[in-house]
């Protein structure tokens, strides 16, 4: 097979000439599916969404599946070898973790049809990145993505605001009125869905176009204020000072210590609110609402369970709003019972996956991407994409915090975070090729 090679292309970008309709369709639809879903722009006055249900999306569900069958379809045809390489040994017994919690779920059936979502998502993740004919290609179609979604959220505030700003008449959280949300269900998903697309503008800045680039920066940040979506907010200049900070340091302890460091702080300070007295009492002091909106109630309901399934859970992706547990609930209960997930990331996978799904899936979210990173950094990989991969994945785990984030189907960040992990290895192990080599 024809290479096409360019001194600004890495090695795992290199496609055959010809077919770049096929690939552009084929990434763009890729790309647009997870962020836009089958149903954008929900209306969130009619939407029951305190109800319990087992049900899938019908219609997302065959989306994903003929996406994902055009993608492996493609992928067998233009023999992508490196799209297998993915799968690792983390990720396998991470996987398998999933599925024996998904045997011990009280809906197997809906565990099992979320892990099998998950495993789509990796592998589309992974045959993303070998779509683009290079460095400037990619960045190219995550323009025109980025385009597109931004003239969406756009359009639907300027047009149909009822459908894209948070209202006083919504059902769940009616306080939020006022709030952008865009196409997206709530204002929180809008708000990290603007960061991606700030580092994605970066990106574009470095890569291609300096004009597109600011475009984007520009008008997904001044989306982002009107979110008012505060982590977001607040974790955007951390992640951007570490992206620039852990590169220029020498030492991979210390460069752990920081990528450690503040997703650990951020859970000490949530989720260790209910487990340790002094920092309860220390947030008390320097925090006006030390409950973080509510979400103390829920971490503690959940670590409470934690404790009746410590190893293996509740079933992946199959506890919260589940019928029985949602029947449990009265108004003397937790109101943890009508949650809709952990309001944490990590906690999250202990409750639905156990301490033992917990354990692997970090090896597999945080000691593999960093080992990733690092050999890649000695092997000279692309500083533009590595910097891009690196802040996807610095700001996922540190708004694993606050939010649900891993292994959640439908989600943009998720996506784009597996995208990020596979993309690390994928340029080490396409530079360690070009080292053999030569």
């Amino acid at each position: 097979m024809t290479t096409l090679s360019t001194p600004h292309s890495p090695g795992w970008l290199d496609v055959a000439n010809g077919e770049h309709l096929v690939r552009d369709a084929l990434f763009l639809a890729a790309f647009l599916l997870t962020w836009f879903t089958v149903t954008p722009f929900p209306d969130l006055g009619e939407q029951q969404s305190l109800a319990a249900g087992t049900g899938g999306d019908l219609l997302g569900q065959v989306a994903m599946m003929l996406l994902t069958a055009a993608l492996a379809a493609f992928a067998l045809v233009k023999r992508l070898w490196l799209a297998p390489r993915a799968v690792t040994l983390p990720l396998v017994l991470t996987f398998v973790a999933f599925a024996i919690s998904a045997l011990h779920s009280s809906y197997p059936d809906v565990a099992a049809r979320r892990l099998l979502l998950s495993a789509f998502i990796v592998f589309q993740a992974s045959v993303l990145l070998l779509l683009p004919c290079g460095r400037e290609h990619f960045a190219r179609l995550l323009t025109i993505a980025a385009i597109i979604i931004l003239a969406a959220c756009y359009f639907g505030v300027a047009f149909i605001p009822h459908l894209s700003i948070h209202q006083a008449t919504d059902v769940a959280e009616p306080e939020l009125a006022g709030d952008w949300r865009g196409f997206f269900t709530h204002k929180n998903g809008a708000g990290a869905g603007m960061v991606l697309l700030i580092f994605i503008g970066i990106f574009v800045y470095r890569a291609w176009s300096e004009f597109a680039g600011i475009f984007i920066i520009v008008f997904a940040g001044i989306f982002l204020y009107f979110t008012h979506s505060k982590s977001p907010l607040n974790l955007l200049p951390i992640v951007l000072a570490l992206s620039y900070v852990v590169p220029r340091v020498r030492s991979a302890f210390i460069a752990l210590a920081l990528i450690l460091g503040f997703p650990l702080a951020l859970n000490l300070a949530s989720v260790g609110s209910v487990m340790f007295g002094p920092i309860h009492d220390l947030l008390t002091h320097v925090m006006s609402d030390p409950t973080f909106t509510g979400r103390n109630v829920i971490w503690s309901f959940a670590l409470d369970h934690v404790a009746q399934r410590p190893l293996f859970g509740f079933g992946f992706e199959s506890f919260w709003g589940m019928p029985d547990l949602v029947a449990d609930w009265n108004y003397l209960e937790s109101w943890g019972y009508r949650a809709s997930d952990a309001h944490n990331g990590y906690l999250n996978l202990a409750v639905t996956t156990g301490l033992v799904g917990l354990a692997l899936s970090l090896w597999w979210m945080i000691a593999q991407p960093f080992a990733d990173y690092w050999r890649g950094r000695a092997l000279d990989s692309d500083r533009a994409l590595t910097t891009l991969f690196l802040q996807i994945w610095l700001f996922a785990l540190c708004l694993g915090g606050f939010e649900s984030v891993f292994f959640a189907g439908g989600s943009a960040l998720w996506f784009l975070t597996v995208t990020a992990i596979v993309g690390l290895r994928f340029q080490t192990l396409a530079k360690s090729s070009e080292a053999s080599a030569c």
